[in-house]
């Protein structure tokens, strides 16, 4: 370790030794310099005990402290500005790893720097570039301000430190507190207070049935249906063409008000007319190549009770009759009219049998059609060839016990006698309900039958009187002349065979037992009330503090169904999850009124608030 001795003569060292101790003061001129003097000499004997005043004895005396620039070159050292008023000691660890331990001295303003006495040997280190005579680090520069930089940067990192860890402290109590107030609760337990059914109060009226044949009744939309008695398949007449509607209208279907695809009359639909009116069949005009809708076929079958359109329609639907009558047997069994058998498509053969439960199955499928429903609704319709007719079902469109009547279908043949399936609006409170009624095999009038009658004149008289008695004779008598026998009763002939003779209005005594039937049937479905708002419908029940907190589930309005008396309401509740804390009016669920088609779904809300603890409460307990 060595002190430049010259700065005028870089390099010129005076070699230091561990006995030399003493660092003499240089001159005052010297001092008066940029730095430690060149030329100057240390004089030997001089102790700096780093007390400043307190030196000594035999130390050379010190003039006033002054700050100066030392450059030092060792292992581990910088160079750095310091001003000292006494001695320091530090501990360092240099470049080689060895912990050495430095004194500085400050004798005269004047740092003094004593080299370490390694416990080794002492490496050899080279000399470092300090800086020039003159030139100062400045205040970061050195050993102490490396001192100065370490404090500081200790006192920061101390500070940061303990604020970080008063932070987390506080985040995790925070997050410890935010965790145990915000911990779910146990979800509140929802019941249902409504019953699985209700029965609908009430004991349905005596129908009245007819006398002879069958009878039936149904409301569709609430599932109840009705029979006189015991059935068998029997001939139905032109109510065998409602299934030949239905086929057609589900392969073809036309949507309500339009008049669907245009059929034109083949010759096959003219030979059959022909047939048909030779036979005195119930039929309607038409020419070859005319063109008719699908709409207006069905109103000529429908409510003429047309067989020649009910032919041509088969025909184009299946391409023969045969076809179409196995579609018309599928259908059949399809909406589970078992006893139902056809072999025509009109209803003339008597082999096309049926009852009258499953006319009214047949009736009520196709009344779901619109077009259907239309159709035979119809008071009147306009053909080409025919005009303006009326329905045949003189009832459709009148009121019958106060409810209008809006299809469907009659029908008549020797074999099946009166037939007729009427439907009529029962209308509740706004709401419509169909009711239908059916009657078969009703005796009708016997039909008219053409006379030729042969006559005779009338015979002379054939006794005469005898002549007077002459005076005095005695009395003779004169036996009476036998007139001749009377004239034998003219006789009847006709050429029309019997089952297709006219019967003038053949449903006059079916009419009045179908119209009781359907007056008695309409006025017996009655409206019941399945909910009304605010109805208790449930709880549910929130558990916390050891305390069971109940809120009231209600019905959030009223509710009813059109129903037959004695009839089963199903009730579905469903119920959601419900949250602590659930407000007034929520939705929680619902309630499902079910009878028949019929369906009211009733929405469920909180009577109340359900309670739920305080946030002090969940900290603590929670």
């Amino acid at each position: 370790m060595s002190i430049p001795s010259d700065p005028g003569a870089e390099g010129a060292d005076v070699p230091l030794s561990p006995s030399d101790g003493v660092v003499a003061a240089p001159a005052a001129d010297d001092r008066a310099g940029d730095g430690i003097g060149g030329g100057s000499e240390l004089a030997d004997g001089g102790v700096a005990d780093g007390a400043g005043a307190g030196a000594a004895p035999g130390a050379i005396p010190l003039p006033a402290p002054a700050t100066s620039d030392i450059t030092v070159a060792e292992a581990s050292f910088v160079e750095f500005p310091l001003t000292f008023v006494g001695a320091s000691l530090a501990t360092e660890t240099d470049e080689t790893g060895m912990t050495v331990t430095t004194s500085v001295t400050v004798v005269a303003g004047v740092a003094v720097l004593v080299e370490p006495e390694p416990s080794g040997p002492m490496p050899v280190i080279a000399p470092q570039e300090g800086p020039t005579p003159g030139q100062s680090d400045g205040e970061g520069g050195g050993r102490a301000g490396r001192r100065v930089r370490r404090s500081r940067r200790r006192r920061w990192w101390l500070w940061g430190s303990v604020t970080a860890v008063v932070a987390v402290a506080l985040v995790a109590a925070g997050l410890v507190s935010a965790q145990r107030i915000n911990r779910p609760l146990h979800a509140p337990a929802s019941a249902s207070a409504l019953p699985a059914s209700l029965v609908v109060s009430g004991t349905g009226p005596a129908l009245p049935w007819p006398t002879k044949g069958q009878g039936a009744v149904a409301v569709p939309s609430l599932g109840f249906a009705s029979q006189s008695g015991a059935e068998t398949p029997v001939p139905i007449a032109s109510l065998t063409k409602m299934t030949t509607a239905l086929v057609v209208l589900t392969d073809h279907p036309v949507p309500a008000g339009e008049s669907g695809p245009p059929i034109t009359v083949i010759a096959p639909d003219i030979a059959e007319y022909q047939i048909e009116v030779h036979n005195d069949q119930s039929t309607v005009p038409i020419r070859l190549g005319e063109v008719l809708t699908e709409r207006q076929m069905l109103e000529a079958m429908l409510t003429q009770s047309a067989n020649d359109i009910a032919f041509t329609l088969a025909v184009w639907d299946a391409g023969s009759t045969e076809a179409f009558v196995a579609k018309m047997n599928a259908i059949a069994l399809e909406i589970g009219a078992t006893n139902t058998h056809y072999v025509d498509v009109s209803g003339y053969n008597p082999g096309s049998v049926s009852s009258a439960s499953d006319c009214i199955r047949v009736a009520a499928a196709g009344m779901a059609i619109p077009t259907f429903a239309e159709v035979v609704g119809m008071n009147s319709v306009t053909l080409p060839l025919e005009g303006t007719v009326p329905n045949v079902v003189s009832e459709v469109g009148s009121t019958i016990g106060g409810y209008k009547v809006v299809g469907v279908k009659s029908g008549y043949t020797s074999e099946a006698k009166g037939c007729l399936v009427l439907a009529a609006d029962r209308v509740i409170s706004g709401r419509s309900v169909l009711v239908l009624t059916a009657v078969l095999t009703q005796p009708v009038p016997p039909p008219i039958i053409p006379t030729t009658t042969t006559t005779r004149p009338k015979p002379a008289p054939t006794t005469t009187k005898a002549p007077p008695p002459v005076p005095g004779s005695p009395p003779t008598t004169t036996p009476p002349t036998t007139a001749p026998p009377a004239t034998a009763p003219p006789t009847t002939t006709t050429t029309i065979p019997l089952n297709d003779l006219q019967v003038p209005d053949p449903l006059r005594y079916t009419r009045p037992v179908t119209e009781a039937l359907l007056t008695a049937t309409a006025a017996a479905v009655v409206p019941v009330v399945t909910a009304t708002a605010g109805q208790p419908a449930g709880t549910v029940t929130a558990q916390w503090g050891g305390v069971s907190h109940r809120v009231g589930v209600v019905a959030a309005r009223g509710a009813w169904l059109a129903a037959w008396p004695g009839q089963q309401v199903h009730i579905t509740t469903t119920l959601s999850p419900v949250p602590p804390g659930g407000r007034t009016g929520r939705k929680v669920g619902s309630a499902s009124y079910a009878l028949g088609t019929q369906v009211e779904v009733v929405p469920l809300r909180l009577a109340a608030t359900v309670p739920e603890p305080t946030w002090w409460w969940r900290l603590v307990h929670n």
